[in-house]
């Protein structure tokens, strides 16, 4: 997996592919690191093209998640499904992250703080 940085108007999107394993882990955090340096105000991690995400995956998400909610940046994942859903589930993320469909729906979402 290569994590793809897009910028949009609105937003940073971080487009991942394939399977978000352990060996991922490095060169995802380094883009989402190198998202927190640039203070970043709208950030969309998403996960359409990804097939498999492991937990230190997940920790990665988390910790943007804590420095977004301290930094007053919008964050949000969007395109979880298949076995990327039921992991997501597993880990209980969706009970504090918010969550949509499609970058598109992310995109033009108002507010992306609010849970979904």
């Amino acid at each position: 997996m290569k994590p793809t940085v897009r910028t949009h108007p609105n937003a940073v999107v971080i487009e991942l592919e394939g399977d978000a394993d352990l060996a991922t882990v490095p060169e995802f955090q380094k883009v989402v690191r190198e998202q927190m340096k640039a203070g970043v105000k709208r950030l969309i991690i998403d996960f359409t093209k990804v097939t498999f995400v492991n937990t230190p995956v997940w920790a990665v998400v988390v910790e943007y998640f804590q420095h977004a909610s301290g930094a007053g940046t919008e964050f949000a994942l969007a395109g979880i499904q298949g076995r990327v859903d039921a992991s997501f589930k597993i880990v209980r993320l969706g009970d504090f992250i918010t969550h949509l469909p499609t970058v598109e729906d992310a995109l033009n979402a108002v507010d992306l703080t609010s849970k979904r």
